[in-house]
C-alpha cells in the first residue's frame, strides 16, 4: 500500500498483534520534529506510521496525491515528467527508530541523527524501488556510519 491517507488503525487486529500495540516509545515526537527538520525539502512530511511491522521507514503519498506506483508507470512511459514529494512514515516500534529517539533523548540534536535522517530516506527510496538521490552522500554515510559501529 503506498497511499498515506489509509486508515488501518481503524481495522481490527488480531489478539496478538493487539498485545504489540503500544503506545510510541519515549523521544518518538522530538525525533520526527528532527527529521522533519532535517529532511525539509527532500519530503512533504514526516510521521509516525501504524501501517509498518518490520521495516523502519516507508514512503508514501500523501491524501490527494498519486500513487507511487502509478507515477512510476507514467514516468516511464514519458507521460510525467516530475512526482509529488512523499510522506516518510516512521515505524516508532523498530529498534532502529526507538534507538535513535533514545540517542536523541539523551544526546540531544547531533550531526550523527541528521545523517541518520539521510538514511532512513535513501533505504525508504531502495526499498521502494526509487533511485537514492544522491549515490555519492549515500555510500559516504553508510561508510562513515560502518566505520563508527566497527570502532
Amino acid at each position: 500500500m503506498t497511499r498515506g491517507g489509509a486508515e488501518l488503525d481503524k481495522i481490527a487486529l488480531p489478539e496478538e498483534k493487539q498485545k504489540a500495540a503500544e503506545p510510541q516509545p519515549a523521544g518518538t515526537d522530538a525525533l520526527i520534529a528532527l527529521l522533519r527538520l532535517a529532511l525539509k525539502d527532500a519530503v512533504k512530511d514526516v510521521r509516525s506510521s501504524a501501517r509498518l511491522d518490520t521495516s523502519a521507514v516507508c514512503l508514501v503519498a500523501d491524501e490527494g496525491d498519486m500513487d507511487i506506483h502509478l507515477e512510476r508507470l507514467l514516468k516511464q512511459h514519458r507521460q510525467l515528467d516530475s512526482g509529488a514529494k512523499r510522506v516518510l512514515e516512521v515505524n516508532p516500534h523498530h529498534p532502529l527508530i526507538a534507538g535513535l529517539a533514545k540517542r536523541l533523548s539523551q544526546q540531544g540534536s547531533s550531526e550523527e541523527v541528521t545523517e541518520a535522517a539521510w538514511l532512513l530516506l535513501d533505504q525508504a527510496r531502495i526499498v521502494q524501488g526509487e533511485p537514492v538521490a544522491d549515490p555519492v552522500a549515500f555510500a559516504r554515510r553508510l561508510d562513515a556510519t560502518l566505520l563508527k559501529a566497527l570502532g
